[in-house]
């Protein structure tokens, strides 16, 4: 990774301007994966996605895991928890979002919510939407699916954002397995169950400065 920095004297600030930091490589429209493009974005990071269909990155990686990214000078990572927490270290000094709260014991909540979007959610819907299941197994997933829901709503109704007041990456990360769900089982009337959910789902996909990018205005279709 090519790294320049500029002194501002003026200010006594050092900026960091940080250019080729790579290629991450993406399945889509995964939740472990579309928020990225929109936080490189917001970052300014110089990165390059491509899909995982990529030969270089099949050859690359032979896990196949997506997300993935290797870096210009052959630095490699997997796994969405980890390779958010690189972009997010590369973020320019000067940049002011509260990705993890104010406190350890926030930050802490913080990875509490996106590894339960990460791990529990997004495998409960897999299973409901992809895996050959007898009918019995398909309504225990629904219904782990639902309590999972009911987890987001519970907290909701007692904080504006997943981790109190101000909205961080719990909410960012979070956001992306309801828009996965609006595009393939969640629809219209699911969502009227879970008021918490849609008043804090408009907040960040109409108001956040990084999700807003690609969805402002998405909903449910149906």
């Amino acid at each position: 990774i090519v790294f320049l920095i500029v002194l501002l004297v003026k200010n006594r600030q050092v900026v960091l301007v940080m250019t080729d930091q790579g290629t991450c490589y993406l399945l889509l429209p995964s939740p472990r994966n579309s928020l990225l493009p929109d936080l490189a974005h917001y970052l300014g990071l110089n990165i390059t996605f491509k899909d995982n269909k990529d030969p270089h990155y099949l050859e690359t990686f032979p896990l196949h895991r997506a997300p993935s990214f290797e870096s210009k000078d052959g630095f490699k990572l997997h796994e969405a928890m980890t390779i958010l927490k690189y972009f997010i270290s590369l973020r320019p000094v000067d940049c002011k979002y509260n990705f993890f709260g104010h406190s350890k014991r926030e930050e802490a909540q913080v990875w509490q919510w996106v590894s339960f979007t990460n791990s529990d959610c997004i495998v409960a819907l897999v299973d409901y939407l992809d895996k050959p299941m007898t009918p019995e197994g398909k309504k225990a997933a629904w219904k782990w699916s639902e309590q999972n829901a009911q987890e987001f709503e519970r907290q909701l109704e007692r904080t504006p954002y997943l981790v109190g007041s101000e909205k961080t990456l719990a909410d960012i990360y979070g956001v992306q397995l309801f828009i996965w769900g609006f595009q393939v089982c969640w629809y219209k009337d699911w969502l009227a169950k879970y008021p918490a959910i849609e008043k804090w789902f408009r907040k960040i996909v109409d108001n956040d400065e990084i999700v807003s990018r690609t969805y402002k205005g998405f909903g449910p279709e149906k």
